[in-house]
C-alpha cells in the first residue's frame, strides 16, 4: 500500500498515473453530479451517473462505489462501471481488508499501484481471485462519510500498474463527497416520503371510517344494495355497478356504465362475499389504492345489503310457502282452515286450479318467483317447494298448458333456463277437499323431471304430452316400474354390465329413429355395427323385439330406464 503522492516505481520502473484531470473538466463534472443531484429523484440513477463521470474523468479502467453493512461487518459494491466480471461486481468485502475494506472502515484514502503485490494489505484468498480475473492491478479509493458516518467508498482502478496524482486525489475527494450528499439527499427524500405516506393513510383510513359509518346507515335505513352502491360511487368519485354473477347488472349509480369492462384496462373488480345467489361484483373504473380500499369495504356492505334483501324476500315468502307446504303434503289441517287462508291468497279451493312445478338453478329461485308473481296476481300463489319454484292458481278460463307456456316465457324474460311441469286438478275432485291440490302438484313435478330426462332443457309439458313414459311416471308404483324394466331389459342390461357394449343405447336408437342405418348415424357408427348389435338383441331379448306390439313395451321400459336411472 502506498501514498498518493508521486508517480513512484515497480520494480525499478517508472509507473503511469490516473489521469490528471483539468480545472475546468473536474468543474463541470461537480457541476453535471450538482444537476443531477437537483434534478433526478432516483438515487440509482445518480450514482450511476456519478460512477460513470469518475471513471471519464480519471482516466480509469473502471469505478464502482460500496455501501456499508454494519450488522455484517462488510461493505458491498453498489454501483460499477467497466467492471467486465460478475465475481468482482458482487464482492463483499470485510471492513478493514484490501482496499475496498480499508477506505470504508478507515476513513482514509488509500491507493495501491499493485493490488495483488501488495503485501501491506490484508488479503482474502477469494477476494484475491475475483481481482486476478478481473486484471485489476493499480487501486485508488475515498470514503464516503454521511453525517459524520463511513457509509461506504468510491474507488477508481486500473488493468496496470499506475500511481495517483495529487490532482486525481483532489478529484476523487470532489466526487466522493458528491456522492455522500447524494445517498444522504435521497435518504432524506425517503424519510419525507414515508412521512407524507403515513400522513396521507392516516388521512385514508379517517376517511374509509367515515365510509364506514355511511356504509353502514345505507344497509341499516332499508335503502339496500342501491343505498351503498350510491355512498361508494360518491366515495370514489365514478361510476359503481353491483353486477349478479351472470353478469346481470343489479344496480348501479355515479353515471354511465354501460361500457365498463371487468375484463380489461383500468376498471376494477372487487367480489361480494358470501351472497346468498352466488358470487356479486362491484365493478367500476375507479383507479388507485384509495378507491379499490373503498370499493373492498363496499364489497362488505353489499354482501350484507345482500343478505338482508334475502331475508326480507324470504319472510315475504314465508306465508305462501307455509301455505303451499300445506296443501302439497296433506299435514292434516282442517279443510275449513286451509280454505281461508287460500283465500287470503286469491285461491279459491273449490274451483278447478291449476299446478305448475318449474325446476331451476338454486341461485335463479328467488328471481323466478318475482318473475311468476304476476301470472298468478289475485288468484293464487308462487311461492319454493322441495328445491323447485312452485305455481298454484284458479283455472279461470286458462288451462294448465296455457298457464304453462305463458309461465316460460316470464322466466325467460327473467334469464332463467326452466323446465316446466303443469296438471290440473278437476272441478269435482277440488271440491271436495284439498288433496287434488297435492297430487296435481306431485303430478307436475313428475312431469318436469321426465321432460328433463328426455332432454329438455326449456320448455312445458303435461303428462300426456310425454306419451307413455309421462303417463306411467303419474301413476306406476316404483316396484311395478322395477320389475316392468327387469322383465323385458334384464338380459341387455346384464350383458352390457358384463362386456361395456352399448346395447341398450342401441335398442333406444334403432326404436326411435325407426330404420338401422338412422341409428348408425345417431350413434356415429357404421349400420354394420348396428346389424351385428341388433343380432345380439335378437339372441337375448327374441325375434320382434323390436315391431309391435312388443317394441311399445320395450320402448317404454327404455324410457322408464332412463328416467330412474336419471332419479
Amino acid at each position: 500500500m502506498t501514498t498518493l503522492e508521486g508517480t513512484g516505481t515497480v520494480a525499478g520502473r517508472p509507473l503511469g498515473s490516473f489521469a490528471a484531470p483539468s480545472p475546468a473538466a473536474l468543474l463541470r463534472a461537480v457541476h453535471d453530479s450538482a444537476t443531477d443531484l437537483a434534478s433526478v429523484r432516483d438515487r440509482s440513477v445518480i450514482l450511476r451517473a456519478l460512477v460513470r463521470r469518475t471513471r471519464a474523468l480519471l482516466g480509469a479502467d473502471m469505478a464502482y462505489l460500496s455501501l456499508n453493512d454494519l450488522d455484517a461487518g462488510e461493505t458491498w459494491i453498489h454501483v460499477t462501471d467497466g467492471v467486465r466480471t460478475r465475481a468482482y461486481a458482487e464482492i463483499r468485502m470485510p471492513l478493514g481488508t484490501g482496499i475496498l475494506g480499508s477506505v470504508a472502515a478507515g476513513g482514509t484514502s488509500v491507493h495501491t499501484d499493485d493490488y495483488l503485490a501488495d503485501a501491506d494489505l490484508n488479503h482474502l484468498t477469494h477476494i484475491d481471485e475475483a481481482v486476478a480475473a478481473e486484471g485489476v492491478r493499480a487501486i485508488s479509493g475515498e470514503p464516503l462519510r454521511v453525517d459524520g458516518h463511513l457509509v461506504g467508498a468510491l474507488l477508481v482502478a486500473h488493468r496496470t500498474p499506475v500511481a495517483m496524482p495529487p490532482a486525481g486525489l483532489e478529484a476523487l475527494r470532489l466526487l466522493a463527497l458528491q456522492a455522500a450528499v447524494a445517498l444522504e439527499q435521497t435518504r432524506r427524500a425517503s424519510e419525507i416520503a414515508a412521512l407524507r405516506a403515513a400522513a396521507s393513510t392516516a388521512q385514508g383510513d379517517a376517511d374509509l371510517l367515515d365510509l364506514d359509518a355511511r356504509l353502514l346507515a345505507a344497509v341499516g335505513g332499508g335503502g339496500g344494495c342501491r343505498a351503498v352502491v350510491e355512498e361508494l360511487a360518491a366515495a370514489v368519485g365514478a361510476p359503481v355497478v353491483l353486477v349478479d354473477d351472470d353478469a346481470r347488472v343489479r344496480c348501479s349509480a355515479g353515471g354511465r356504465h354501460a361500457d365498463l369492462d371487468d375484463d380489461g384496462g383500468a376498471t376494477a373488480v372487487v367480489v361480494v362475499p358470501g351472497g346468498p345467489a352466488g358470487a356479486s361484483r362491484l365493478v367500476s373504473p375507479a383507479v388507485g389504492e384509495r378507491a379499490h380500499r373503498a370499493l373492498g369495504r363496499g364489497a362488505l356492505a353489499a354482501a350484507a345489503a345482500l343478505q338482508v334483501e334475502h331475508e326480507l324476500a324470504e319472510a315475504a315468502d314465508r306465508s305462501p310457502s307455509a301455505l303451499l307446504d300445506d296443501l302439497v303434503d296433506e299435514r292434516g289441517v282442517r279443510r275449513e282452515v286451509l280454505q281461508e287462508r287460500a283465500l287470503a291468497q286469491g285461491l279459491d279451493l273449490r274451483e278447478p286450479s291449476s299446478s305448475l312445478v318449474a325446476v331451476v338453478p338454486p341461485a335463479d329461485r328467488q328471481r323466478s318467483v318475482a318473475a311468476l308473481r304476476p301470472l298468478v296476481e289475485g288468484r293464487g300463489l308462487v311461492a319454493v317447494h322441495a328445491g323447485h319454484v312452485c305455481l298454484v292458481c284458479s283455472r279461470r278460463g286458462a288451462s294448465s298448458d296455457e298457464l304453462g307456456a305463458a309461465a316460460q316465457a316470464a322466466l325467460a324474460g327473467a334469464g332463467v333456463s326452466a323446465v316446466v311441469g303443469c296438471a290440473d286438478a278437476e272441478p269435482a275432485v277440488a271440491a271436495r277437499g284439498t288433496g287434488s291440490v297435492g297430487r296435481a302438484h306431485a303430478e307436475a313435478a313428475q312431469v318436469a323431471r321426465a321432460a328433463q330426462v328426455l332432454g329438455w332443457r326449456t320448455g312445458h309439458a303435461d303428462r300426456a304430452r310425454l306419451g307413455v313414459a309421462g303417463l306411467l311416471l303419474g301413476g306406476a308404483d316404483e316396484g311395478v316400474v322395477d320389475a316392468m324394466v327387469e322383465r323385458l331389459l334384464g338380459p341387455v342390461l346384464a350383458y352390457d354390465g358384463e362386456h361395456g357394449t352399448h346395447l341398450e343405447q342401441t335398442a333406444a336408437a334403432v326404436l326411435e329413429e325407426g330404420s338401422r342405418s338412422a341409428a348408425a348415424a345417431r350413434l356415429f357408427v357404421h349400420v354394420n355395427t348396428v346389424r351385428q348389435r341388433v343380432e345380439r338383441l335378437d339372441a337375448l331379448l327374441g325375434a320382434g323385439w323390436d315391431g309391435p306390439p312388443r317394441s311399445l313395451d320395450v320402448q317404454a321400459a327404455l324410457r322408464l330406464r332412463a328416467l330412474r336411472r336419471d332419479g
